[in-house]
């Protein structure tokens, strides 16, 4: 007996594809998922950051409904971890304060709390971040939070599964069919599983499975980058992002940060790739909170470790039909986490044929080579 849907790839996309999918009625719903746990891949190796700076209204209208679906899982579980409102200080100098002002309007049309301040305001607030440039300046961001793919991940599952989910970890899918009567999914441990529909999130591991069905996506796995550091004395800083450098800052408890961003613009492997962050990248981030804050005089760094994003040639998601019965839904461009809870329940309700995604479409692009660009920017 068939599934009315399998989905292929546990992490936060389709782990919110699977409780939209029973949420819609559907009783007979199968993820798959290749790791030992959910949203534990790419997902869980991302610096967490929701933000509403994002420029393009179609991932503004994104971010908002997964903040939504972030704090349905909060009050439906009660672990606050999910989605911690940290707020952001987004820190400009130079020619990078253009880009921060331009932002104010924006804002303010969309009713976004925000306040613009200057080196010595930072300063008051902020008395850790006591090196910034003179002509600094700052964009504060309230409602910004930091999330948890995998406890988020967790409790959407757990919400579903006696509404008809059923879980297969461990479970990787080796080959997609699509020329059967029916479509299946077939595992390198020998299982086959029909369904009347699949849906592809697998992240950047979903071009190679489409391919085993003799098709193909514009999708480039690429690497990024994030380090865990350890301080001599307590702070409290909240999300910090430096426009000049791309570097951020998230806290990770009272003596630690994580730090990013060592986005690496070329294609990977993503089954053969560096999980550990290279030596360029622990240099750069070190060099940059001591070049924010005195907390970098006697800081270490305990680890660093490297996940993959998916390049697309517009930095937008492939979301939609690819074969008759069989849809993808991949591409985060490197801001999967703050868009992915609306990005899955949107592919799952594509998939089962309640909305429609036209900007979105998975063939909008030839599968070409193209230039692999940044997704967490002010363009």
């Amino acid at each position: 007996m068939g599934y009315d849907l399998v989905i292929v790839g546990g992490g936060i996309w389709g782990s919110s594809a699977a409780r939209a999918a029973v949420a819609a009625g559907m009783r007979s719903v199968l993820l798959l998922e290749a790791g030992i746990g959910l949203a534990q891949e790419s997902s869980a190796k991302s610096g967490g950051i929701l933000t509403d700076l994002l420029t393009d209204p179609g991932d503004q209208a994104l971010v908002t409904r997964s903040r939504a679906l972030y704090q349905e899982a909060v009050d439906a579980g009660g672990d606050r971890s999910i989605m911690l409102p940290l707020g952001m200080l987004t820190l400009a100098e130079g020619e990078s304060v253009g880009a921060l002002t331009r932002r104010r309007q924006d804002l303010n049309d969309r009713g976004v709390a925000f306040e613009l301040l200057d080196r010595s305001e930072v300063a008051l607030r902020h008395p850790h971040l006591d090196r910034l440039a003179d002509d600094a300046m700052a964009l504060w961001t309230p409602s910004d939070c930091h999330v948890n793919p995998n406890a988020y991940a967790e409790q959407v599952v757990a919400q579903a599964r006696p509404q008809g989910l059923e879980v297969h970890t461990n479970c990787r899918v080796e080959r997609l069919d699509i020329g059967s009567a029916q479509p299946s999914v077939l595992t390198e441990s020998g299982e086959t599983y029909q369904a009347s529909r699949i849906l592809v999130t697998a992240g950047t591991w979903s071009r190679r499975l489409l391919r085993t069905a003799d098709l193909d996506l514009p999708l480039l796995p690429y690497r990024v980058q994030l380090g865990s550091l350890q301080l001599a004395e307590p702070h409290r800083l909240p999300l910090v992002w430096h426009l000049a450098s791309d570097v951020y800052l998230v806290p990770d408890g009272e003596y630690s940060l994580l730090g990013g961003d060592g986005t690496r613009l070329s294609e990977s492997d993503p089954d053969d790739y560096q999980q550990t962050g290279d030596e360029e990248f622990e240099v750069n981030v070190a060099t940059q909170l001591l070049q924010l804050s005195s907390l970098g005089d006697r800081a270490g760094l305990r680890s660093s470790w490297a996940g993959l994003a998916g390049g697309t040639p517009d930095r937008r998601p492939l979301l939609g039909r690819v074969a008759e019965g069989l849809f993808v839904a991949c591409g985060d461009n490197g801001i999967g986490v703050m868009r992915g809870p609306a990005i899955g329940e949107l592919a799952a309700r594509v998939a089962l044929d309640l909305a429609t995604a036209p900007r979105l479409r998975p063939d909008r692009f030839p599968p070409d080579p193209f230039e692999i660009r940044a997704g967490f920017t002010l363009e």
